[in-house]
């Protein structure tokens, strides 16, 4: 069997293994309905992945702890050794499963960046107006900027 075939039907397997585990979380999380949801939670939305969402991302996930740990993480997928070392030029797939971990990092580190001013400044406005419990109510469930605007009305 050629072992670049061997590695993608592994990594289909893996993936549909960690698909499995996603269906199981939705069943036992009220994920009980199949593709994403849009709650309403008054001018918030919320969503929620459903069994689609949490197979999809169990997936990845599983195939992320394969790509980096498994028997072919160090595995050239594009390119790949040659008799000089130094002339190894190529793709491991340990290289391209944490290139998309580092993505997901990286931009859930930049969102959380813009919502941690979001929110001072929603809480240096807020500190600075009369107090409402109305207004107090609507920021603890608001988003980041939802809250901001929420505490810079007068």
């Amino acid at each position: 069997m050629n072992m670049d075939f061997l590695l993608w039907l592994l990594l289909v397997i893996v993936f549909f293994a960690g698909a499995i585990g996603g269906l199981v979380n939705a069943l036992i999380s009220e994920n009980v309905f199949w593709g994403w949801k849009k709650e309403k939670v008054d001018n918030r939305t919320i969503w929620r992945p459903g069994i689609a969402g949490n197979m999809l991302i169990s997936g990845i996930a599983a195939c992320i702890s394969w790509g980096l740990y498994g028997p072919f993480a160090a595995s050239y997928i594009i390119g790949g050794a040659q008799s000089d070392p130094m002339q190894a030029i190529g793709l491991t797939l340990s290289a391209l499963v944490g290139a998309v971990l580092v993505g997901v990092s990286g931009a859930r580190w930049l969102t959380n960046e813009v919502d941690k001013n979001l929110l001072k400044q929603a809480a240096s406005s807020a500190a600075a107006t009369k107090a409402s419990e109305t207004k107090a109510a609507k920021i603890a469930i608001a988003t980041p900027f939802q809250a901001m605007k929420i505490a810079m009305k007068k």
